[in-house]
């Protein structure tokens, strides 16, 4: 079976460090093994990606067109600025689920906007990174569908 990549974008790298009072004190290591144990409690397994390069994650998308059953995607600051990503996004075939930390529409006013939404089969925020673990399991949901 094919993997659930889970794609994590700019600054997810300094999770732990970064903001704690906002997104926790559990590293990016962290939620990659918790999106594997979770992949693999499923009978699926997870390949996990970060990159502060929109083009490396455009790129990365397009890949998984031949090579992933489902995106799990938490763009960061991405989700409010790329159009390119959503196009990216609109070629792949399987579910896409869009994974944010915190709430963003608890935040400023800029955030509460994602392009990526538009594309999503589900949006989890404010949940930690506990999402994560949810939207493994909606992924693996949606792909057990098809």
């Amino acid at each position: 079976m094919k993997p659930i990549l889970v794609l994590n974008g700019p600054n997810l790298n300094l999770l732990g460090q970064r903001e704690p009072e906002i997104y926790g004190r559990e590293t990016l290591a962290d939620v990659e093994e918790l999106c594997r144990a979770a992949a693999a409690r499923l009978g699926h397994s997870a390949l996990c990606r970060q990159s502060n390069r929109e083009y490396e994650l455009i790129d990365w998308i397009q890949a998984a067109r031949g090579e992933a059953a489902a995106i799990v995607i938490n763009p960061g600051a991405f989700s409010h600025t790329s159009v390119a990503i959503l196009d990216a996004l609109n070629a792949f075939a399987g579910p896409v689920i869009e994974v944010h930390i915190s709430n963003i529409h608890r935040r400023e006013a800029f955030r509460h906007h994602s392009y990526v939404s538009a594309r999503a089969d589900a949006v989890i925020a404010g949940a930690g990174v506990q999402g994560y673990e949810f939207a493994i399991a909606r992924a693996a949901a949606l792909v057990g569908r098809g």
